[in-house]
């Protein structure tokens, strides 16, 4: 009996709340410590590059731990972590407090995302891959723009407090949910081993299509992974000095955030549009053209003070970091 790819649902939720809630705790973080603890634009960008290169070294180590020790128990370590980390920010209300709390937290979000995409794309048949793919980055990308987008108003209408307690409340519940997924997950395994594989009639073998030679795939591959930490580093500085760009702007933090949403919601859907649209595969220049628009919209958009003109430069960045995003995961 021909067995179905296990289902997904469960692991795409956890990746949604998790993106929502980190959006939001993170990029409204930048606002608190501007309005409360007199940061500028420099300590922003220096914490933010303190979590960059936090993130960095410790998603390599998290990846290799949720390979030996298992995807759940990695889970778990990452949302209490985060659990954890934004207690810290809520008991401990000084700037030093806040400054300890991200680093927790930024540690333990490490044990997430590469957990969260294997789940989302294991046991998938080969033609059903992208598809997932595409589908993990459509889901993360919309979560975490809601969250830029609401958050200003959550942050409004919930003050300081609700900074912290509402992630707190949504990692608790995510730690909750993990011990259903990983029976399911644990009987879906079982049931795959010793599966016959499936039957080849005899007769004319259909062969796949055409492949792309593996230098070029390499080539890709590789420009992929070079794009990548750039399109990260542009926005984690975008995020860091969006309060400066805000006040500059004269707007408040609840017009802040429906307005500079606008690059993550163009994100979006421009992931949504490469996921059903594969043009733009192996074209060097949709990938050449990616890093203009984000080189385009991160020059223009700080310096902007109309609002048009912060709309126009956060189109063209929505859409740079998006390609160069999706071209990291795609070509690997």
């Amino acid at each position: 009996m021909k067995s179905n790819p296990p289902g997904k649902t469960g692991y795409f939720v956890l990746e949604g709340t998790n993106a929502f809630a980190a959006s939001y705790y993170f990029n409204y973080l930048m606002f608190l410590l501007q309005r409360e603890h007199g940061f500028s634009n420099l300590d922003n960008l220096a914490l933010s590059a303190v979590h960059g290169f936090l993130y960095v070294g410790t998603s390599w180590y998290a990846g290799r731990f949720g390979q030996r020790h298992g995807y759940f128990t990695s889970l778990r370590i990452g949302f209490g972590g985060m659990g954890l980390g934004v207690a810290l920010g809520w008991m401990l209300p000084g700037s030093s407090g806040q400054v300890l709390a991200l680093l927790v937290w930024t540690l333990a979000l490490c044990f997430t995302w590469p957990m969260l995409e294997a789940l989302a794309s294991e046991r998938e048949p080969r033609h059903r891959l992208p598809h997932r793919v595409g589908l993990y980055n459509v889901v993360w990308a919309a979560t975490a723009g809601l969250a830029y987008f609401v958050g200003g108003t959550l942050f409004e209408h919930l003050g300081r407090a609700g900074l912290y307690w509402l992630p707190l409340a949504i990692h608790a519940l995510q730690w909750i949910r993990l011990g259903r997924l990983e029976r399911d997950h644990a009987r879906g395994a079982s049931s795959a081993i010793g599966e016959p594989g499936p039957t080849i009639a005899p007769g004319p073998r259909h062969e796949p299509g055409p492949t792309r030679d593996a230098r070029v795939t390499q080539v890709f591959r590789k420009l992929a992974w070079m794009g990548n930490p750039f399109a990260y580093m542009a926005m984690n500085t975008l995020i860091a000095v969006v309060p400066g760009i805000a006040g500059r702007a004269g707007l408040g933090i609840e017009e802040a955030g429906r307005l500079l949403s606008a690059w993550f919601l163009v994100r979006t859907q421009t992931f949504a549009i490469l996921w059903g649209w594969h043009g733009w595969h192996y074209r060097i220049g949709w990938f050449l053209g990616s890093f203009l628009l984000l080189i385009g919209g991160f020059v223009n958009d700080k310096p902007a003070r109309e609002v048009w003109m912060l709309l126009v430069a956060q189109i063209a960045f929505g859409g740079g970091t998006c390609l160069i995003y999706y071209s990291s995961l795609f070509y690997a």
